[in-house]
């Protein structure tokens, strides 16, 4: 509001006005962004997968191994839904903790965690990337000025997965690199966490179905039924297989889609509803903070754009920057900017019109390699930016003090990768 006094012709009230405006401007896509972490929550934490996790946890017998492994399984996740990656690398980094316990092998227990949560590094770039899916969707805010892009030309563009690439072998080889040495730095896995996983499995071997009484039978024969849950989520899957059947899926596939198949995914992996409503309702507790603080990232674009203060910016940004160096500059921009707004949606919500904007003005600048440039610099941040490692921390049982050093120097490595993958872009190598 400030800057917009200092900087545009609008005054106080039109200004409080804009803001008002932007506040429910991206009402649509603060509930889409909270379904895709809450589906991908339920998703993650569902038997199958609980299962799954545990059996890849057994297989590491060093402490690089088990370090390689996190970071491996944060990858993967972080791939395919950055909702999953949260919850799915917490939940194994606590298992491989408990397998190697039970080994006798010495392993540094935040550097598991740490391992996890820097698979998260590579999220906006795969499958899930919130804003490349966004401007995919019909509809959404900048339609007007750019159009749909679908994510042939983002997600899958070939610079943007050389980029990934090269980021993925950061990742796996300066992880485990820094499992210490001397017994005296290792931190096992905490012993309450040890009863805790017993407390649980007891549970579930020995049973957790509800006796129900009389006046409830048939609420619970419904909440128990796997014909109704399965067939919930096979109902979803079916129309998706459709969709993709009768429709290029590079161009069908897009935010909306992907909750739906996160939808299907949860009912098909919880088998019951009973399972699925429990965990679903632990998840919207985790999402809160978006539905609260995106409406604000609204009233922020609101004032940026209708006043006529994104537009000045970018024509700075487009004094500043030509082709070979725009890409490295917005990608650096998008970096610092995501310590204030720390969700890669609500920082496109603010800041993308005036990305795109400067690209236009700049010859050589395309959107699609500037969307790629946002991609990058807001997952980097995120290593030193503690806003998506919260959800993490209840799980694994430690304090953001206990693994963000490693992150650190993950966030230097990979800062240095992807600066280049900028500077590569914008000289056309890739």
């Amino acid at each position: 509001m400030a800057l917009a006094l200092a900087f545009t012709p609008k005054g106080p009230a039109e200004i409080g006005t804009h803001w008002g405006e932007g506040f429910w401007f991206v009402l649509s896509f603060s509930m889409q962004a909270a379904l895709a972490l809450i589906t991908g929550w339920a998703f993650a934490d569902s038997p199958p997968i609980n299962r799954v996790l545990g059996r890849i946890a057994d297989i590491p017998d060093t402490h690089r191994q088990a370090v390689f492994a996190a970071a491996a399984v944060g990858v993967v996740f972080a791939l395919f839904h950055w909702g999953v990656v949260l919850i799915a690398s917490a939940l194994f980094a606590r298992e491989l903790g408990i397998a190697m316990e039970k080994k006798g092998i010495d392993v540094h227990y935040p550097l598991l965690v740490a391992a996890g949560y820097g698979g998260y590094i590579t999220w906006h770039q795969g499958l899930s990337g919130a804003a490349p899916l966004l401007i995919a969707t019909p509809d959404h805010f900048l339609v007007d000025t750019i159009g749909s892009v679908p994510i042939s030309q983002t997600i899958f563009n070939p610079a943007n997965l050389i980029i990934l690439a090269a980021l993925i072998v950061v990742v796996l080889v300066v992880m485990p690199l820094m499992a210490p040495r001397k017994s005296e730095n290792i931190t096992t896995i905490p012993q309450e966490k040890l009863r805790q996983a017993d407390a649980t499995k007891a549970m579930a071997d020995g049973g957790t179905a509800a006796v129900a009484s009389p006046d409830s039978r048939l609420k619970a024969s419904l909440l128990d039924s796997r014909i109704l849950c399965m067939g919930t989520g096979l109902l979803i899957l079916s129309y998706l297989g459709y969709l993709f059947a009768t429709n290029p899926f590079l161009d069908v596939f897009n935010l909306n889609i992907f909750i739906s198949l996160m939808f299907g995914l949860g009912f098909i992996f919880h088998m019951r509803l009973r399972s699925y409503i429990e965990v679903f309702a632990d998840a919207i507790k985790g999402a809160s903070q978006i539905l609260i603080q995106f409406q604000f990232y609204g009233g922020i674009m609101g004032i940026m754009v209708w006043s006529g203060l994104a537009t000045q910016i970018a024509v700075l940004a487009a004094n500043l920057a030509n082709g070979t160096t725009w890409y490295l500059f917005a990608f650096l921009s998008s970096g610092i900017i995501n310590f204030f707004v720390p969700s890669g949606g609500g920082q496109w919500t603010v800041i993308g019109d005036i990305l795109v904007t400067s690209a236009n003005q700049i010859p050589g600048a395309s959107v699609d390699r500037t969307m790629i440039a946002f991609m990058m610099g807001d997952q980097w941040s995120n290593m030193v930016q503690p806003f998506w490692v919260l959800p993490m921390l209840g799980i694994v049982g430690l304090s953001i003090r206990d693994m963000m050093g490693y992150t650190a120097v993950l966030f230097v490595f990979s800062g240095i990768v992807l600066g280049a993958g900028s500077l590569l872009m914008g000289m056309g190598v890739i």
